[in-house]
């Protein structure tokens, strides 16, 4: 009997996972909404304050890939408790934190938690949701840091205050306390599913579970759409202020819509993915997908003044689609049940590798304008909707290709996925 029909249990333990993320993304984010304290109170300029942001994202993209050989190995219950428990104890150790040097470390230790907690989850929902049923758990989790985002943006304020630069540790404070709670549920909730034996499979090797060209495919897809959507969440407020004429603070609340719009856009998926439960439905879905991705930047920098709101809200509802859909077909694209983890981690160092585009895109607006960064966007658009065409030759449904028995089995099969 397959042990993830127990659907009831497996909501609750993706949602605790889901809210042990979102813990973990309001760990992450809690920085910009307390940059101007941070740096008043430490004494340091824009430049430093920004490698605050930096230093986890380069820990994300370091352990990208050891990340899902880990949580193959050691399975998403240890792994993702690991990383909560990284977290809290980087954030209490940034709480004390009298230097920009030891902040900066703390950060490197919470930037471990990021990374882990992007794959643990996923393959948590993937031992208890067969790949039919798990389009709406997927759907939900992939909003996890645009909810953690809004949570810490809306509010920061409440435990801040502009005349006191040291305020900035409360909100840290709050951090610890919520990752607290979160490891506490995270360890009494999470489990297997009775009869799941993925978590003491013998030999697991790296390697092995990257012999999958559709885990790259999916890898290359979210790689380009993460270019666009960080080229176009971070450029957005300059966008408004120097093609539409608002002020600073208007441009932050109009820009701010967009995570709003994520948010909608895991509403809107949900129901959707739960009906589309064919391989080759989601793939197409995710096809189109890609295409309103390639477009939105055309429209996000584009905007009409009397159609800011609504245009800000659509770019964020399209900017939540590909990974919405990339997640439930991520386990299809694994050489076996047992390296799901890996081909996570691997989806996971597409995701870091886009992240690196704005560089590039902030240097092409500030040489060649604003119409020369739409270009290139739509370009590294087209070249994920190939690469999402590319997915038809290489998965199948699981009633035209059977799913490997075992690990020796994926692996002789693996240049087929």
């Amino acid at each position: 009997m397959d042990a993830r029909k127990s659907s009831g249990t497996g909501w609750v333990v993706t949602l605790v996972g889901i809210l042990a993320a979102v813990a973990i993304a309001i760990n992450m984010f809690k920085v910009p909404p307390t940059m101007g304290l941070l740096m008043a109170d430490l004494g340091i300029g824009p430049a430093l304050g920004g490698w605050l942001m930096t230093v986890p994202t380069i820990t994300g993209l370091i352990l990208a890939l050891p990340s899902g050989g880990l949580t193959d190995k050691f399975g998403p219950k240890k792994v993702g408790l690991f990383a909560i428990l990284s977290a809290a104890v980087g954030s209490l150790l940034g709480t004390f934190s009298p230097t920009i040097e030891l902040l900066l470390v703390s950060r490197f230790v919470e930037g471990l938690s990021f990374a882990l907690i992007g794959v643990a989850v996923p393959a948590l929902i993937s031992m208890w949701f067969s790949p039919e049923k798990s389009g709406a758990p997927m759907a939900i989790w992939s909003g996890w840091v645009p909810i953690g985002m809004l949570a810490i943006f809306t509010g920061a304020n409440l435990f801040i205050s502009a005349d006191d630069p040291g305020t900035w540790t409360n909100v840290w404070w709050v951090s610890t306390a919520l990752l607290a709670v979160a490891a506490v549920l995270y360890l009494i909730f999470v489990k297997a599913p009775a009869g799941y034996a993925a978590e003491k499979a013998p030999k697991i090797s790296l390697v092995a579970g990257m012999k999958s060209p559709s885990t790259w495919l999916l890898a290359l897809i979210f790689a380009m759409f993460a270019f666009i959507m960080y080229a176009v969440s971070t450029f957005a407020p300059t966008y408004c202020m120097q093609e539409l004429g608002y002020s600073i603070e208007d441009s932050n609340l109009y820009s701010s819509l967009i995570t709003v719009g994520m948010i909608v856009g895991v509403v809107l998926m949900t129901p959707v993915l739960n009906k589309v439960v064919k391989l080759k439905s989601r793939i197409w879905l995710l096809v189109a997908s890609m295409v309103l991705t390639a477009l939105i930047a055309v429209l996000a920098f584009n905007v009409p003044p009397s159609a800011t709101v609504a245009v800000m809200v659509v770019t964020g509802i399209v900017l939540q689609l590909v990974p919405a859909v990339i997640w439930p077909i991520a386990p299809s694209a694994a050489v076996a049940p047992i390296y799901i983890g890996t081909t996570f981690g691997v989806i996971a160092l597409g995701r870091s590798i886009g992240g690196f585009g704005n560089a590039s895109i902030g240097t092409l607006i500030e040489t060649s304008g604003w119409g020369a960064a739409i270009v290139l966007l739509v370009g590294i658009g087209v070249v994920g909707v190939a690469a999402c065409l590319a997915l038809l030759k290489f998965l199948k449904d699981p009633a035209d290709a059977a799913v490997p028995a075992d690990a020796s089995a994926g692996e002789e099969e693996a240049a087929g996925r």
